[in-house]
C-alpha cells in the first residue's frame, strides 16, 4: 500500500467514526453501491456461525452492522427463531433484504437502517452480535455502547464481538476484558481474527 492509499484509509477511518450520521451513511452507501464490500459477501465457513449456533439455541439474534446480510442468510435456519439486522447504509439494508428473500427467510429476518451507536432495540435478544463493526464505534464511546446494549440481553444472553485483527484492535479487547464478564474467547488458528463472548 502506497502513501496516498494509507492517507485515504486513515481519512476514511476518521470519517466512519466521527463524521455526522448523514456523511457516514453516504460514505457507506457509496462503498456498498460501488462493490467495495462484494468480496466479503460469501462467508459460509466463518467461525462466528459455530458460536452463534451455540449461544442462540434457537433464540433471537440482533446483528449490529449487518452489512449486506451475510449472517442472516448464511446462519443455519434452525439456529434461530428471529433475526434483526441493523446497518447505517440503506444500500446495504436493501441488499440484505433481497438476499434474505432469495434464501426464503424474508419472513424471519428483519432489517433496519440505523446508526448502531444510537439504535434502540424493540425487544431483548439471546445474542447481540458485532461482526466486524464494533471498531467503527469511537473507542471513547465503545464501553458506553456495549453497556447500553447489554440491557437488551435476555437472561443468560451474550454479546459476541468478532474482529479481523486482534493486534490492531487490542485496545477494544482490553476494554471488554476489563469491564465485562468474559464467557469465551476464540482466535482461529492461522489468522489474526478474534471472537469474544461476554455479558
Amino acid at each position: 500500500m502506497g502513501p496516498i492509499e494509507k492517507i485515504q484509509n486513515v481519512s476514511r477511518g476518521i470519517l466512519q467514526r466521527w463524521a455526522p450520521r448523514s456523511t457516514r451513511r453516504n460514505l457507506w452507501n457509496t462503498e456498498f453501491a460501488n462493490g467495495r464490500w462484494d468480496y466479503i459477501e460469501s462467508t459460509p465457513n466463518d467461525c462466528v456461525y459455530l458460536f452463534l449456533k451455540k449461544y442462540l439455541r434457537g433464540g433471537s439474534l440482533l446483528d449490529l452492522g449487518c452489512g449486506a446480510g451475510n449472517t442472516g442468510a448464511e446462519l443455519e435456519a434452525i439456529s434461530y427463531s428471529n433475526y434483526t439486522g441493523v446497518d447505517i447504509s440503506d444500500v446495504a439494508i436493501e441488499k440484505a433484504k433481497e438476499r434474505s428473500a432469495r434464501v426464503r427467510r424474508a419472513g424471519r429476518n428483519r432489517y433496519f437502517e440505523a446508526d448502531i451507536v444510537k439504535y434502540a432495540p424493540a425487544a431483548n435478544h439471546d445474542v447481540i452480535l458485532f461482526r466486524e463493526s464494533l471498531f467503527y464505534v469511537p473507542l471513547a464511546r465503545t464501553r458506553t455502547v456495549l453497556y447500553r446494549y447489554r440491557k437488551y440481553l435476555k437472561p443468560g444472553g451474550v454479546i459476541i464481538v468478532r474482529m479481523c485483527d486482534r493486534d490492531k484492535y487490542s485496545a477494544i479487547i482490553r476494554m471488554i476484558e476489563s469491564n465485562f464478564q468474559m464467557v469465551e474467547k476464540h482466535s482461529p488458528t492461522g489468522t489474526t481474527s478474534i471472537l469474544l463472548v461476554f455479558r
